[in-house]
């Protein structure tokens, strides 16, 4: 695997490790429950991220079964990553895209943590396969901003993770007061 990604790829799984290790301290019903009808649970939140996540390892499943049409990231591939980027640094609200909305029903903590094992597991052996000129080429689809090169992937994980760490936060604040 390539170094870099490599890093990336750990440093991911030392943060979801962490986080579902603070959140063992927590029930079940209260990881369900919501701080308000249209806002998500705590459970929802991390069943968006399982699906981001999700959708991406299909995409991968499907674009590196030949690689060699796979083109290289373009300087518009990188302006769209660029905005991507803003819109997260800077916290801009919008709504997920529909195919990444999270399911609705009752999940508890330990069924999160194991679906979202097994989709960083499948996403791992991906990318273990992969050369330096393929994690360079436009192998992986954001839901809006088009493709992107490998590296953008995993950052756009490690963004997109500390949004939503964010929301979980202000979220167990809010539903541990109801």
């Amino acid at each position: 695997m390539n170094q870099r990604i490599e890093k990336q790829f750990r440093l991911l799984e030392t943060e979801r490790t962490q986080l579902f290790q603070e959140l063992r301290k927590y029930s079940d019903e209260l990881i369900n429950k919501k701080p308000a009808p249209e806002k998500w649970s705590v459970a929802e939140v991390i069943a968006h991220l399982i699906t981001a996540e999700e959708m991406s390892l299909k995409y991968l499943q499907k674009k590196t079964l030949d690689t060699s049409l796979a083109k290289p990231e373009s300087l518009k591939n990188k302006f769209r990553w660029l905005l991507v980027n803003i819109v997260f640094t800077f916290n801009i609200k919008f709504k997920a895209p529909e195919i990444v909305e999270p399911r609705t029903g009752y999940q508890t903590l330990a069924e999160l943590e194991t679906k979202w094992s097994e989709v960083r597991q499948g996403i791992y052996e991906i990318l273990d396969k992969l050369n330096d000129n393929e994690v360079n080429s436009t192998l992986w689809k954001h839901a809006i901003a088009g493709k992107m090169n490998i590296f953008h992937m995993v950052e756009f994980f490690s963004v997109h993770f500390g949004r939503h760490r964010l929301q979980i936060e202000r979220t167990l604040k809010i539903v541990e007061g109801q």
